[in-house]
């Protein structure tokens, strides 16, 4: 999803934070860790790219990194889900733990990295 690989290359919900433990806006999405992300439903897509876009403040949000970075949230849940991607070996668990990863200082934390392989 289009959210979920913006976010890991600088946004994500990802709001620049980072947290452990279980659901919510930070932990987890909520939906299976193991499952791939090409084999998503789309009730299971929009869950992640609402726990994503919500990191960012929101669908059509934006997180300032300054010096003119900015990161951006999908512009809403459908464009999101839209731009899932239809072959990922990479699974729920790993793009969370890329999102939870990333900060405005690290836009491309080692834990995106098995998502840069999604089409």
């Amino acid at each position: 999803m289009k959210g979920l690989i913006v976010v890991m290359l600088g946004v994500l919900a990802i709001g620049c934070s980072s947290s452990s433990g279980g659901g919510g806006a930070n932990g987890a999405s909520g939906v299976p860790s193991g499952k791939r992300l090409d084999s998503l439903t789309d009730a299971e897509k929009a869950a992640i790219c609402d726990w994503t876009n919500n990191k960012l403040g929101g669908y059509g949000m934006s997180k300032d990194c300054g010096n003119g970075l900015t990161i951006d949230a999908d512009a809403s849940q459908a464009e999101c889900v839209a731009s899932a991607p239809t072959s990922c070996a990479a699974t729920v668990g790993q793009a969370e733990a890329c999102a939870n990863a990333m900060t405005c200082s690290n836009l491309i934390p080692n834990e995106c990295a098995p998502l840069f392989q999604c089409s």
